[in-house]
Parts: C-alpha cells; structure tokens; sequence
C-alpha cells in the first residue's frame, strides 16, 4: 500500500508539474483537522485504568497550492500544507504531531460558470517535523508518562494515505472542501513528548478535513 501510495503521489505530480506553465491559478488554504486515531482495545483498557480517555483531537491546516487548467471536467490540485494532528487523554492533556504533508487533489467537477461543484481523490504523503504535549504538568503524571510509553515504540516520521471528498468552488476564487483522510502510515514520531519517550503509535489515524481556499 505505501508503495502504490508514494508512486501515485510522485505521478499525479509529476502530471501537475508538466502542465504548470498553463495552471489555472494559486491558491492559499487553510482549515480544521478533527482526527480519531484507531488503539486498540488493550490499550483503551489500558488508559481507562489511569483515568485517561484517548479521544478525538482538532488540530488545523495550512498551506498553500496550485490547481490545474480543466479538462473534460478534471483538474489536478497538489498543495504543500502544515498540519497538526493528534489525540486528546482527558479535560487537561491532549498531544500533538505536526506534519508536512503533501496531497495531490484529483478533482472532477461540473462548471456552472459561478459555481462549480467537484468530488475529488487526495493520495498524500506526509513527514512529522515537530511533537508536543499540551496540558498541565500536574495532568502529566508518572502513571501517564508510563501509559505512553507503554504504547511508543518503532514508528517512524514518514506518513501517507488518502482522502476523499468534494466542495465547491465559487467564480473560481473561493473554494471550500471536506475530505474524509485514512493515514495508513504509522501515526508519527514523538521525541519530544515525554523523557525517554521515542515514537508515536503504531496505530493508524484517520479523520475530517474541512478547508477554505482563496484562488488567484
């Protein structure tokens, strides 16, 4: 799967940069990350015994890209985002892994000429640069630091998957999307989360993304 991820990634590039000289125009994005990342019973058990609750985590996006010219409906939209995403334990501690992701939109739509409606299919890949924990340090107890590291161990930075989704975009200047993402890379590195801590879950993540873009 990673294989024909990558090299659907490196393709819908590679098509996308053949045809930059005639791009329909750049574009500036942001948006929500709400992501679920899928443990395991045991270690559900696990957390539910310390008093921790591993739950859903909003996180957020940013970036920016470029959108092809359309033909027969389709346009190829490859982004350069940064991208937070994580789990929250309780009330007063959650974590965090931030990425760089890049996605290659596939999209086809229907030009009504003020608005355009499109479904699309976004492979990406994705490296984590950066991890933290947010909460207070009394939130952090031992019996917390042990519980995650009890579940870290051998993953890596490297991350890839897929969405899909649809938007609209209106007179080719405002574009707003939502994509359901599957993250079938291990979920990231996590370093700097805990003393002695070394890596993120195995366990892979998936979630909503809902985006706003402004086209020039």
């Amino acid at each position: 799967m990673k294989k024909i991820i990558v090299s659907l990634v490196a393709i819908m590039m590679a098509g996308a940069l053949s045809v930059n000289a005639a791009a329909a125009g750049f574009l500036v994005k942001g948006g929500l990350n709400y992501t679920h990342i899928d443990l395991n019973q045991s270690i559900l058990n696990q957390a539910k015994e310390i008093g921790l609750n591993p739950n859903s985590y909003t996180g957020f996006h940013f970036g920016v890209g470029f959108q092809t010219h359309d033909l027969l409906g389709f346009t190829l939209q490859p982004e350069l985002l940064y991208s937070r995403k994580g789990m929250k334990m309780n009330d007063n501690l959650s974590w965090s892994t931030n990425y760089l992701e890049v996605p290659v939109n596939l999209q086809w739509g229907v030009d009504l000429v003020a608005v355009r409606p499109f479904v699309q299919v976004s492979p990406y890949v994705g490296y984590s640069i950066k991890s933290s924990v947010q909460g207070s340090k009394a939130s952090l107890t031992e019996r917390a630091s042990e519980f995650m590291r009890s579940f870290t161990a051998d993953a890596n930075r490297f991350s890839y998957g897929i969405g899909i989704g649809g938007g609209i975009e209106v007179m080719r200047k405002l574009q707003v999307s939502a994509k359901y993402v599957w993250n079938f890379g291990q979920v990231g590195n996590a370093q700097e989360f805990i003393d002695k801590t070394k890596n993120i879950s195995r366990n892979s993540a998936a979630g909503i993304e809902v985006s706003v873009a402004l086209m020039f």
